[in-house]
């Protein structure tokens, strides 16, 4: 009997799953993604590192459904609002400089809606 309860219970699980899907990541893993890319948004670097461009290419696997694009689009929005002294130009040329295009620029004033 046991068996059967445990196996009801993963099952509708797994259809819960499939009619509404979890969040595939959160704003917090958008910004560890571009942590790496703080001394270039802020000028004190030339170019992004590696470790930055990995992470933008992180972001850009991440993101591939619409919903999944607006809500990371958000994120970053997000994230460059919250450091003042992010260059604009550097953010919205930063997935260019790693030759990883997004759906949508990096910058503070995005409307991620359209």
């Amino acid at each position: 009997m046991m068996k059967v309860y445990v196996c009801v219970v993963v099952v509708l699980a797994m259809v819960q799953l499939m009619v509404q899907p979890s969040q595939a990541f959160t704003c917090t893993d958008i910004d560890k993604s571009l942590v790496q890319c703080m001394p270039y948004l802020v000028g004190s670097a030339p170019q992004p590192v590696t470790a930055c461009c990995d992470g933008v290419k992180q972001i850009k696997g991440m993101a591939t459904t619409t919903d999944e694009k607006r809500q990371a689009c958000n994120c970053v929005k997000d994230a460059a609002n919250k450091y003042q002294n992010i260059k604009e130009d550097a953010a919205s040329g930063l997935p260019t400089k790693c030759g990883v295009p997004l759906s949508y620029p990096i910058s503070k004033n995005i409307d991620c809606n359209t």
